[in-house]
């Protein structure tokens, strides 16, 4: 089923809101598939892990692929906005609190990432659809 959609967009060409719907689908796909994966599975809903937790993996793949044919740095700007801010954040909260421990860094760091990267993932969407 998938080899025949895969066929017909590349016979017809991807138009950017074509592109923009399958990933977002993707997402939302992959977050229940992993939803239904910890709920089965004994001793994985212990984790602290939620599926959204995969999700900037996905989000910087879906980046590369609408913008790295632009003329712009779009994508490695958004990397080193994503890390800056993050990591500035991240340390004045451990700063702040008195504590820096590994496992509350980590995690907030990875949350506070997301955050920035589905930020990131709709300014790439809305300069596509406007360039488009």
């Amino acid at each position: 089923m998938f080899s025949k959609i895969k066929l017909h967009l590349k016979v017809k060409g991807r138009t950017p809101l074509i592109q923009v719907l399958f990933q977002i689908l993707i997402l939302i796909i992959v977050m229940v598939v992993l939803r239904i994966f910890r709920h089965t599975i004994a001793g994985v809903s212990q984790l602290r892990l939620l599926p959204v937790d995969i999700s900037p993996f996905f989000l910087l793949w879906f980046m590369w692929q609408l913008s790295h044919t632009w003329p712009d740095p779009w994508f490695a700007s958004i990397i080193f906005i994503w890390m800056l801010i993050s990591i500035v954040i991240t340390l004045w909260w451990g700063f702040s609190k008195g504590e820096l421990l590994w496992n509350k860094f980590l995690i907030f760091y990875w949350r506070l990432s997301i955050i920035i990267l589905y930020l990131g993932y709709a300014a790439t969407i809305i300069s596509l659809l406007l360039r488009a």
